[in-house]
């Protein structure tokens, strides 16, 4: 079927070109969008709140990350009046894994306990504080000496006025506020407001939440609206742009909890939190997509990304009724790209999310919220696949930048007989000698990035560096994830730091 996607963007094949929307689709036919989710691990939940000052389980996970300077694994979420600190209204609790699997607290000297004991407190609000939201951890590296970055809604007790903060730190322990409180940035928003890093360079900070002006207006129940901002002022030419919502296809029980985003090679990929109102209430993960983190789309076909645990609260699984994915990207882990061994199959996106046996409605059961881990194939989030019919798809025309076409591509059933074929047309659509569908050698198997080769060459297209091509994709019994050159940018939006066997990787303006 054709496209309805705005053609405007020229497409950069030196980064990974995915098919959340249609903006590389010129044209399918006999093929089906699909929506992967990650398979959660079987030690979940790898961390569970033991200490006092933790309270009843994880509420927010703030962010998770590599720390490039140490190698450990660093998660920071928030805990909220534990009953046996009544001292603590809201806090920020650090915890860190030499393997991303095994978490312990590690004892730090910015809350002494009770006993005189070091906790894993790294950010303590104070007797004033109000309602809080979800502490937004980034990774800004630019930003030497104060690499680390947080974003906090909160609001002083007693009013429900909430405001922007950002904190800055050199070690994600130490924390430093930028702006003054209670005089932080009037962004309008209401709770559970996020915040990720952005393309505008003027204003790096997109922040959504719902806009309280806008939702009583109108009686909204709970959507998610974008804002941007920068270190001491909210970006008033587009505020409050209307980003995730329920609408007619909708279940009328639904409310978009929160929602939030981060850069994934030539796309912004989004998550967003279902609340539904059921008599059981529960909430769980939806993908969303955008170009620009202004306009963002909903994927079809809608189906949870990350689900609840199987079987509801019967269960017992620790998320048999919510789950919420840290704010901020996820760990591309698990092999050196370079490593021609590696290459195909041994990387994985790592999410991180902490998640509970009751939601709304149930909140005597809101203890025991735990972290958990699920992984994803490398560009997994959604494939194109060819089942039963072959099926192709037509690419919008594109200037090679040169390099060789890798594929990511799987069969569908590993037992033979699915493959990908990759022609080069030109603008036109006439197929260019020498790599037409007969000299095209067959891609079978499964691997994110597979050498397409044309009569065993796999650098003939590199010679139509600079040119302006198309690429037809032939698919037979196949999921079709991504594509994209070998050649990579000097100075890509997404830079990675390679640690041993580690990837950490995170946008820059």
């Amino acid at each position: 079927m054709p496209s309805n996607a705005n053609h405007q963007r020229e497409i950069d094949a030196r980064l990974a070109q995915l098919f959340l929307d249609d903006e590389v689709i010129e044209h399918t036919n006999r093929l089906q969008r699909v929506i992967h989710q990650p398979i959660k691990h079987f030690a979940n939940p790898v961390y569970t709140v033991e200490a006092p000052w933790e309270g009843n389980g994880i509420v927010y996970l703030g962010g998770v990350y590599i720390d490039p300077e140490d190698s450990l694994w660093k998660a920071w979420y928030a805990s909220l009046y534990p009953p046996e600190y009544p001292e603590i209204i809201y806090a920020v609790c650090m915890i860190v894994s030499d393997d991303g699997i095994h978490w312990r607290r590690p004892e730090l000297d910015v809350f002494i306990g009770h006993n005189g004991e070091k906790t894993n407190i790294v950010l303590e609000l104070g007797p004033d504080t109000g309602g809080t939201g979800a502490p937004s951890i980034m990774y800004e590296p630019e930003n030497d000496p104060e690499p680390w970055t947080m974003f906090i809604s909160t609001c002083p007790k007693g009013n429900w006025r909430y405001k922007g903060y950002l904190l800055r730190s050199s070690d994600g322990v130490h924390w430093r506020w930028v702006q003054e409180r209670h005089n932080g940035l009037d962004h309008g928003m209401g709770d559970r407001c996020t915040a990720m890093l952005g393309p505008d360079p003027a204003f790096p900070y997109v922040m959504m939440s719902r806009s309280e002006a806008e939702c009583r207006q109108w009686n909204l129940v709970r959507p998610s609206h974008r804002v941007a901002a920068n270190e001491s002022a909210v970006d008033e030419s587009d505020k409050h742009v209307m980003v995730v919502y329920p609408d007619l296809e909708d279940p009328p029980g639904g409310q978009i909890y929160h929602a939030y985003g981060f850069r994934y090679e030539s796309t912004y990929v989004g998550l967003f939190q279902w609340y539904w109102e059921t008599n059981d209430p529960y909430a769980e993960m939806e993908l969303i997509t955008s170009r620009d983190t202004v306009h963002w789309e909903r994927i079809n076909p809608r189906k949870p990304f990350l689900p609840c645990g199987p079987h509801g609260s019967v269960s017992g699984a620790f998320d048999a009724r919510a789950t919420d994915t840290a704010l901020s990207p996820p760990i591309r882990f698990g092999g050196l790209v370079d490593v021609p061994s590696q290459k195909n199959g041994r990387e994985t996106l790592w999410f991180y999310y902490w998640g509970g046996p009751a939601m709304h409605g149930n909140r005597h059961l809101t203890w025991g919220r735990g972290l958990g881990m699920a992984q994803l194939r490398i560009d997994g989030f959604c494939s194109l696949r060819a089942n039963r019919f072959p099926g192709m798809l037509f690419t919008r025309p594109m200037v090679w930048p040169g390099g060789k076409l890798q594929v990511n591509a799987s069969v569908l059933g590993g037992g033979g007989g699915g493959h990908v074929r990759t022609e080069v047309l030109d603008e036109n659509l006439a197929p260019i000698e020498g790599m037409t569908r007969a000299d095209s050698d067959m891609l079978a198997g499964d691997g994110i990035r597979l050498d397409q080769s044309w009569g065993g060459d796999e650098n003939r297209i590199a010679a139509l560096k600079g040119k302006r091509i198309r690429l037809k994709f032939h698919l037979e019994n196949v999921d079709l994830y991504s594509f994209c050159s070998s050649e990579k940018p000097e100075q890509s939006n997404i830079s990675y730091k390679l640690d041993k066997a580690d990837e950490v990787y995170k946008e820059k303006e």
